[in-house]
């Protein structure tokens, strides 16, 4: 009994803190996994197809600046995400290096850089609903 208390307990305070931000703009941590999934499941394939070079870019930093808002959407949680990559130009080829591989590839060349800034709205884990937009310029 006691340890139903305490779950019953835990999810009111979750759930708590979970409708304290929706709605609301907040920073996300440069570590959050599902920041970097988005970075490398969504932003970095948009990101290439623009760039059109021989090889992939990928960042050049860990500090993406991203910001996200929730919001309840058919019952469920749907995000807006917004993120800033700065790319810079890998040791993986375009021709044989499926996008899967994408966070294998490391960087190689830091004199030329491109700024790619995302936004990203999706059902809060399912990336087949995913709808982006991906603006990049060399810096």
């Amino acid at each position: 009994m006691m340890k139903q208390i305490v779950v019953l307990i835990f999810i009111v305070f979750i759930s708590m803190i979970d409708s304290v931000t929706i709605g609301k703009r907040i920073q996300i941590p440069d570590k959050d996994q599902s920041l970097r999934n988005l970075v490398y499941k969504v932003g970095l394939p948009k990101a290439n197809a623009q760039i059109h070079d021989s090889v992939l870019w990928v960042p050049g930093t860990t500090q993406f600046s991203a910001q996200r808002i929730t919001v309840i959407q058919q019952n469920k949680p749907y995000s807006t995400w917004h993120f800033d990559m700065l790319l810079e130009k890998s040791n993986c080829a375009v021709k044989t290096t499926p996008l899967t591989d994408l966070p294998g590839c490391k960087a190689v060349d830091t004199s030329v850089k491109v700024l790619c800034i995302a936004d990203v709205s999706l059902f809060d884990g399912d990336y087949s609903s995913a709808e982006s937009e991906v603006r990049c310029s060399r810096q």
